[in-house]
């Protein structure tokens, strides 16, 4: 049964990973952002471009 804990809960913030950096079996990839591949979404855009304009994102270019 819910508590008021779980009631109040508004969910994950919106600069929250889609994939957290420890559910990758050989730890997430870092794109030249500065952010891992978990904060990408399927279409490469980085979830801190839009919101962090020290991010510069312009799409998902992973670091060798």
């Amino acid at each position: 049964m819910p508590g008021p804990v779980s009631d109040s809960s508004q969910g994950p913030r919106d600069d929250t990973p889609y994939v957290p950096s420890w559910c990758y079996e050989n730890g997430a990839r870092m794109c030249q952002c500065g952010h891992h591949e978990g904060y990408h979404n399927d279409a490469g855009a980085c979830l801190h471009a839009h919101h962090f304009s020290k991010c510069g994102c312009t799409g998902l270019t992973l670091k060798e």
